[in-house]
């Protein structure tokens, strides 16, 4: 499948259309704390999709300043070259230090351990982010229709089993295997132990995985040094 996303024009709707009719649906029965907005940029994956190591994550937040963070431009550029995989100095667009927004600051804050231990740059470089929903809400709650969307999510997440990448649930790990029954049983995977602050901690990931995931960026980044 190819990346639909690609195709999506934000000038014209936040919903990408091959999602619009289960959205709306949604969105017409449920309270405003859990509707999706469409109004903010979706955010399906962040990050290079051929980074070395995916975390899973269930959807993004909603907040008031948000809405002023979508329009700058600043933003909105850096947004863009990521949803249309350019290459950046920061592919996670979220820590690039020219970003001062509630997605940036909350993502630095739970990479905080692997930041410090292993530098940003190779943070940013080395993992990818995808969203169960990419919608943002105040509040998550599980949509009964599957968005098509999600077949390209469902691609990306193979196409990291296929080449033996970790593997990180953030939050819903049986919402992800539901979706992608092979994460079952795929043995390199890890599970942050407080699903409502997960943090990449030595304390949240085990201090085991820890040591494991930051040898591994090291290795992986040495490794492409040594190439070039």
């Amino acid at each position: 499948m190819e990346n639909p996303w690609l195709e999506l024009n934000v000038e014209e709707t936040k919903i990408h259309p091959m999602d619009e009719s289960v959205v709306r649906e949604f969105n017409l029965k449920g309270k405003n704390e859990v509707q999706f907005s469409t109004e903010l940029l979706p955010d399906p994956y962040i990050g290079n999709l051929n980074a070395q190591v995916l975390v899973l994550a269930l959807n993004p937040g909603l907040s008031e300043e948000d809405y002023v963070t979508h329009a700058d431009e600043v933003f909105r550029d850096l947004y863009m070259d990521n949803l249309h995989q350019q290459d950046t100095e920061y592919p996670f667009y979220y820590l690039n230090p020219l970003l001062d927004c509630p997605g940036s600051r909350w993502w630095k804050n739970k990479l905080r351990w692997l930041i410090e231990k292993v530098d940003v740059r190779i943070v940013a470089e080395s993992i990818c982010c995808v969203q169960f929903m990419p919608y943002h809400s105040v509040r998550y709650k599980h949509p009964k229709k599957r968005l098509p969307t999600q077949e390209f999510t469902q691609k990306i997440i193979l196409d990291f089993i296929a080449k033996g990448a970790p593997i990180i649930f953030m939050r819903s790990r049986t919402k992800w295997i539901e979706l992608v029954p092979e994460l079952e049983y795929y043995e390199r995977t890890i599970v942050l132990k407080n699903p409502r602050n997960p943090t990449f901690s030595p304390k949240n990931m085990g201090e085991e995985n820890f040591d494991k995931i930051t040898q591994f960026l090291v290795d992986v980044i040495t490794f492409e040094d040594t190439c070039l």
